[in-house]
C-alpha cells in the first residue's frame, strides 16, 4: 500500500476532525454529488472523475479525496469572499479587525490557487498524490483553525471576533459544516463500494500479500459477517486508516 511520510499528521488530523464532526445536526442547502456515480447531481467544479473497475481502488481511494478536498476548498472560498462583503465586517475600525481582513483576504487567495492546482497526469502516482492532497489539506486546516477561533463557547472573543462569527454563521458556515458531515460519509461509503468490486478480482494469494491488504480483508470480513459493530461508515472508516497507515 502506501508509504508512511511526513504529510501522516496532516491526515491524522484530517480524520479526527473529520470523524468528530460526524454527530452535528444543523439545517443545510440541497447537497451536489462528491463523487460521480454516488449521485444523479451535477459534480462541483474541480471533481475528478472515477471510474469503477479492476485494480481502480488505490486510484478512487486518492480521487474521491481529492474531490471531497475541492469541494471544501470551493465552499470555504465562497464563504470567505461573502464575509469580506459583508458590511459589518467594516463596523470596527481596529488594526486587529485589519489583521483579520488580511488573513480572510489571503485565504481567498491561497484557497482559490489550491482549487485550480492540477496534478499531471503523468504525476498522478501514490507519492505525488500524497504530497498533492496535503498541500490542499494545509489551506483547509488553516480555514478550520480560523473557524473555531471564532465560535468558542468556552473562551472570551474579543469584539472583532464575535463580529466575524456572527458574519461566518450568516454566510453560511453551519450549513457548510453540515454539508462536510455529509460529504465524508459519502466518500467513506464509496470507498467500500469500489472495495467491494475491487476484492472480487482478486485470487487468495492476492488478498495475502501484505499487512495491508490482511488487515482490509479482516475488515471486510468483519463488515459483511456485522461483527463488532462494523456498518458501512465504519467500514469505509478502517479502509482509510489502513491506506493512510493512520
Amino acid at each position: 500500500m502506501f508509504k508512511r511520510t511526513s504529510y501522516i499528521v496532516i491526515f491524522l488530523l484530517l480524520l479526527i476532525q473529520l470523524i468528530s464532526c460526524l454527530p452535528r445536526s444543523s439545517s443545510s442547502d440541497s447537497i451536489e454529488s462528491i463523487l460521480t456515480g454516488i449521485t444523479t447531481i451535477t459534480p462541483s467544479v474541480g471533481e475528478i472523475e472515477v471510474s469503477s473497475g479492476h485494480n481502480s481502488f488505490e486510484d478512487a481511494f486518492h480521487k474521491g479525496l481529492i474531490n471531497f478536498q475541492n469541494f471544501r476548498l470551493q465552499r470555504t472560498n465562497q464563504i470567505v469572499k461573502d464575509v469580506l462583503a459583508d458590511p459589518s465586517m467594516y463596523s470596527i475600525d481596529s488594526e486587529a479587525m485589519q489583521k483579520e481582513l488580511s488573513l480572510l483576504r489571503k485565504y481567498v487567495t491561497d484557497s482559490n490557487e489550491a482549487l485550480n492546482k492540477v496534478l499531471p497526469a503523468d504525476q498522478f502516482g501514490p507519492y505525488t498524490r500524497f504530497l498533492f492532497a496535503g498541500d490542499k489539506d494545509v489551506v483547509i486546516q488553516r480555514f478550520d483553525r480560523f473557524n473555531r477561533s471564532h465560535a468558542s463557547k468556552t473562551e472570551p472573543l474579543t469584539p472583532e471576533q464575535r463580529v466575524i462569527g456572527d458574519a461566518l454563521k450568516k454566510r453560511g458556515v453551519l450549513e457548510y459544516d453540515k454539508e462536510v458531515d455529509k460529504r465524508y460519509k459519502e466518500y467513506l461509503h464509496y470507498l467500500v463500494n469500489e472495495f467491494e468490486i475491487y476484492v472480487k478480482t482478486l485470487s487468495a494469494a492476492e488478498k495475502e500479500k501484505d499487512k495491508d491488504m490482511k488487515d482490509m480483508m479482516a475488515a471486510w470480513n468483519a463488515y459483511t459477517k456485522h461483527e463488532r459493530g462494523m456498518d458501512k461508515t465504519a467500514f469505509g472508516q478502517r479502509l482509510f486508516q489502513i491506506n493512510w497507515k493512520l
